[in-house]
């Protein structure tokens, strides 16, 4: 069955649309249907009549066909040597088996060119003003393919979101490429290098052009300079370095005396220097003293410095002492010491922590208290208890005793009164009171006999593994009656107690 066309199929080209390629490299195009073909033609610019190619043909001129073969619809063509005439449009005709007309694709094949050594201008307010605006323009002209343009300010890149922008021609003319940009001045941009740089295919590094701006500016402000270290009886050198374009005019100021720079004073001591130019718009100005004195680390220095934008005063102080050392803390230091500071509070946090809620290694400390008490006999005083686990010592529980016999009036009967303050720890039992109350006997004044007064704390130690709570003690009071021994009369209290 022969199948005839009369419609053309559209056919895939590789590469698409365009292509850069050098001179003198190697280049493939490959067209191709999805039916056998007939016949496989191209026309390549610089060549004087199309080329018939087909599988199995020898190369000529650097020439030859390109793919899998006609019967697999594959039309292509190799170019070992691209030159100059190469440049151009790129067309594959393909005949189908059995097919009466040709179908076709282009490509378009650019032979790259290097392009003229770039432009770059300035507007015409030149040299500028600090605040003022700008206006750069950076042009590369004749590349082919265009050339790639961008603008630099010393290292730093400069444009539109800081990319360079392209604006060039069509493709089929000598293309240029161009880059505008535009911005405010600062003294800092003073003397730096503005590239206006240029980058090719066919070019081995970029192209570049370069010009140094130049912006006028009034002399920078500075803190007060302090200069140390002089050596009294040996020559001292003060120097002082300032920020300033055009050049400004000097005059130094000692103790209201004014000195022009590169002058001498009066009594011959000082001697100053010529500004000296460090670049970029600083100098370097000196003022030497032949012999420094005790006096003169006590004078008021001050440097004046003029130009066509204005002005600025530098005061200076002299000292024999050394210079004070400087801390220079960086990132990481700074990171270490607030992370240090963070740790010290949350330990001493923890700390308190643990000792108000008695856990971790004040897990023990529930095992003594300090008790304070008070009855209506005696309103002060502080009493402390240490619990002692009795029960793995001995069966008989130990008895602290934190005051002994503390004279006291009596509040009711106004007479002497003898107050015993007993503190009792107990186990799994209480001690009757009549074990407790052993007391040494104090003499009283006034009175052979009276009233004797107990506090007893009487707790009982409970067998539990947790701390006891301070709830679970008791204090119980006792009154004892003294008695005289035999023998002796027993006072009887006057009628009017």
């Amino acid at each position: 069955m022969v199948v005839s066309f009369k419609q053309n199929l559209p056919v895939d080209i590789v590469p698409d649309n365009q292509v850069a390629v050098r001179q003198g490299q190697e280049q493939k195009i490959l067209c191709k249907l999805p039916v056998p073909l007939q016949v496989c033609r191209f026309t390549i610019p610089g060549e004087t009549s199309s080329l018939v190619l087909r599988d199995g043909q020898s190369a000529e001129d650097g020439i030859a066909y390109y793919g899998e073969g006609l019967k697999k619809g594959h039309c292509g063509v190799a170019i070992s040597t691209i030159r100059e005439k190469h440049d151009g449009n790129v067309t594959c005709f393909l005949t189908p088996d059995n097919g009466r007309s040709e179908t076709s694709a282009t490509v378009r094949m650019i032979v790259a060119k290097a392009p003229l050594q770039p432009q770059l201008t300035l507007n015409s307010n030149y040299p500028y003003k600090t605040g003022e605006k700008m206006v750069v323009s950076c042009v590369a002209m004749e590349g082919r393919p265009p050339a790639n343009v961008s603008l630099y300010l010393d290292n730093e890149p400069i444009g539109v979101d800081d990319r360079p922008m392209l604006f060039g021609r069509r493709l089929d003319d000598n293309d240029y490429a161009e880059l505008n940009t535009s911005r405010s001045v600062t003294p800092s941009d003073n003397g730096k290098t503005l590239r206006c740089r240029a980058s090719h295919i066919a070019l081995q590094k970029p192209l570049e052009s370069s010009r140094q701006i130049e912006v006028y500016f009034p002399p920078q402000e500075q803190d007060t300079i302090h200069r140390f270290g002089y050596d009294i009886g040996r020559p001292g050198k003060v120097n002082v370095t300032v920020h300033a374009n055009p050049k400004p005019t000097f005059t130094w100021n000692v103790d209201n005396v004014k000195i022009t720079a590169g002058q001498p004073d009066i009594t011959g001591r000082l001697q100053t220097s010529t500004a000296v130019d460090l670049g970029h718009g600083y100098w370097s100005v000196e003022l030497n003293i032949d012999s420094v004195q005790k006096s003169d680390t006590e004078k008021e220095y001050s440097l004046e410095a003029h130009n066509s934008e204005g002005y600025a005063t530098y005061k200076i102080t002299l000292s024999s002492a050394s210079e004070p050392a400087g801390v220079d803390l960086d990132a990481g230091s700074i990171i270490g010491i607030v992370v240090g500071v963070l740790i010290l509070i949350l330990a001493v946090f923890l700390v308190v922590f643990a000792r108000a809620t008695g856990r971790w290694c004040f897990a023990g400390g529930s095992a003594k208290r300090n008790i304070g008490e008070s009855s209506d006999t005696e309103s002060t005083g502080r009493y402390s208890r240490t619990e002692v686990d009795a029960g793995k010592n001995s069966g008989r529980p130990r008895i602290s005793l934190s005051q002994l016999f503390k004279r006291n009036k009596d509040k009711v009967s106004g007479a002497d009164t003898d107050t015993v303050r007993t503190v009792v720890t107990m186990d799994d039992e209480k001690i009757p009171v009549s074990e407790l109350t052993t007391a040494r006997e104090t003499p009283t004044s006034g009175h052979e006999g009276g009233i004797v007064y107990a506090e007893l704390d009487l707790a009982h130690q409970q067998q539990q593994t947790g701390p006891r709570r301070v709830t679970d003690d008791k204090t119980e009071y006792a009154e004892i009656l003294y008695t005289k021994p035999e023998g002796q009369p027993q006072d009887l209290p006057s009628p009017d107690k």
